[in-house]
């Protein structure tokens, strides 16, 4: 078809796409059109109290910190040996039917400490037995429930549409983390973390797949890059304000699911995108879509004279899970690329959520850990939409993989910085590497959108982001439980290691910056076989 200059609502009846259609409308905006699709990203003020909460809530008491005996059996264990008091509790062990334990536990004592902690609650505050790995679990957990959400994403997305399933996620993700202030059990503070992990990723990925289909494809990368810049200089400290203004843990519970109802409430306004409508075969209720999106512009569109050309592609083919699941095999291409994109996700989740749940063990303070690393991942996502408009997508993905690959191998050598300083190489190497990291997980969310056909979109996204929660679930137990038991070399080698595979595979993967979006797993075979490689 011919490139329309100026209005594609032609009244001749001729067909267009929809990628013509947004064009268009995006052109013709209004402040209501731009009000609308930036909206659709402020969730990402909320996400990181939500995804965090455990790091600010769980606190380890330290050394240096005072307590006293609440119980009798600790007055009577320190008064036949007063030089008990000042010892540090998690060094006063016991065996018992052959395993360690406390002598004294939380029931028995009372910290001097600022803030409240589930850590100090449920004795998960010492390193004794598998306490340190029932802690970790209450972060990873988190991503065990994402990858159960997107698993359920996977099908909801593409049936019931992008805003219901953000409508879905978005309530029962409030009411899970509201639970949280009336919880003082373990398990039951591991099943609202599970929960919140299925709600929370339904929710937000909803919503950027909805953003995205609400754009030309020239305009997706700054969006992106906007959506994470929310998340790490609003969202990373308003999560870090809670946890260190809010003295409760279960209190921050309470203060996130405020902030989470706050910042979602656009989801009910929200507008349907038009190319769910149309994978449906629904040209009716896409017809209605785009007249409500023409609404919020100055275009003069009679939707009845327009014939989408999108729609019989989808007329030709039953839009279903399981079709989606038989075009995989009807398509190898479609399949591989999907197959790559998800080893792309699971590294960079696991590197992301590797660094960002263990900043008070690679940084001297916690509160301080969240704040630079809010700032590091704000220059990493700042980085990417000029990167990618010089570079390209695929040129730029290879490049910051190889950059993280480096910044892991530096961080091996164990070198304080300065004499009786908690600053290590690795501490400076992993605040750099947590730049580029930041970078991938930007970029990846947009070449994934783009390379993904319309039909799969919401297939595709959910198997990666699936991927991801795989590896955001491996990530706090490689930083926090794998190095203290092994030598650094193993897990910094290992995931510079995986940075480097991840360079190759975005090497195998296609640029789509200069391309528009297919449709159907037919146009990706088409667009692979037209392209051709390049460094």
């Amino acid at each position: 078809m011919e490139k329309l200059e100026m209005n594609p609502f032609l009244p001749d009846g001729r067909s267009i796409s929809t990628d013509d259609v947004i064009e268009e409308l995006f052109r013709r905006r209004t402040w209501k059109y731009t009000a609308l699709v930036l909206s659709l990203m402020v969730n990402w003020f909320a996400a990181p109290s939500v995804v965090y909460i455990t790091a600010f809530a769980g606190i380890n008491p330290s050394r240096e910190t005072k307590w006293s005996c609440v119980s009798e059996r600790c007055e009577n264990i320190t008064a036949s040996n007063s030089s008990l008091l000042l010892e540090f509790p998690c060094d006063m062990t016991e065996e018992l039917d052959g395993k360690t334990e406390l002598v004294l536990k939380s029931s028995d004592i009372k910290w001097e400490i600022s803030h409240s902690s589930f850590a100090v609650e449920f004795d998960l505050n010492c390193d004794i037995g598998s306490t340190k790995e029932k802690k970790t679990l209450l972060s990873s957990i988190f991503f065990a429930g994402a990858l159960t959400g997107l698993i359920l994403g996977s099908f909801l997305f593409d049936q019931i549409g992008r805003k219901k399933s953000a409508l879905v996620g978005y309530v029962s993700c409030f009411v899970a983390t509201l639970l949280g202030t009336f919880c003082h059990d373990y398990y039951f503070l591991l099943a609202i973390r599970f929960f919140q992990g299925i709600t929370t990723f339904i929710c937000s990925t909803a919503l950027y797949i909805l953003t995205v289909e609400l754009l030309p494809a020239k305009y997706r990368n700054y969006v992106n890059t906007w959506s994470m810049l929310l998340w790490a200089v609003a969202g990373v400290p308003i999560a870090t304000a809670v946890g260190y203004f809010v003295k409760d843990w279960n209190y921050m519970f309470l203060a996130t699911s405020v902030i989470f109802i706050i910042f979602n409430l656009q989801i009910i306004i929200c507008i349907e995108s038009p190319r769910y409508f149309l994978i449906k075969g629904d040209a009716k209720a896409a017809k209605m879509s785009i007249k409500a999106l023409a609404a919020l512009t100055t275009s003069n569109l009679d939707v009845e004279k327009v014939e989408l050309e999108d729609l019989e592609k989808s007329r030709k083919r039953e839009q279903s899970f399981w079709q989606q699941l038989v075009d995989l095999c009807s398509y190898p291409v479609l399949l591989v690329e999907t197959l790559l994109l998800m080893f792309l996700w699971f590294f960079v989740g696991m590197s992301y959520y590797g660094f960002n749940f263990s900043w008070g063990s690679i940084l001297p303070d916690l509160y301080l850990g969240y704040l630079i690393g809010g700032v590091g991942e704000a220059l990493g996502y700042a980085v990417v939409a000029p990167l990618f408009a010089l570079l390209g997508r695929r040129r730029s993905m290879m490049l910051l993989f190889v950059l993280s690959a480096v910044f892991y191998l530096i961080g091996i050598p164990d070198v304080n910085l300065r004499e009786n300083s908690k600053w290590t190489l690795e501490s400076v190497s992993c605040l750099f590497g947590n730049v580029v990291i930041s970078g991938c997980f930007s970029a990846v969310y947009l070449w994934s959108a783009e390379l993904s056909p319309t039909s799969h979109r919401g297939f595709v996204l959910s198997v990666s982001s699936s991927a991801a929660r795989v590896g955001s679930f491996l990530g706090p137990y490689i930083f926090q439980n794998l190095k203290p038991i092994t030598v650094k070399a193993v897990p910094l080698g290992g995931l510079g290691f995986l940075a480097a595979a991840c360079a190759f595979v975005s090497f195998l993967l296609v640029e789509t910056g200069d391309k528009e979006i297919a449709l159907t797993g037919e146009d990706v075979e088409t667009r692979r076989k037209q392209y051709k490689y390049r460094l």
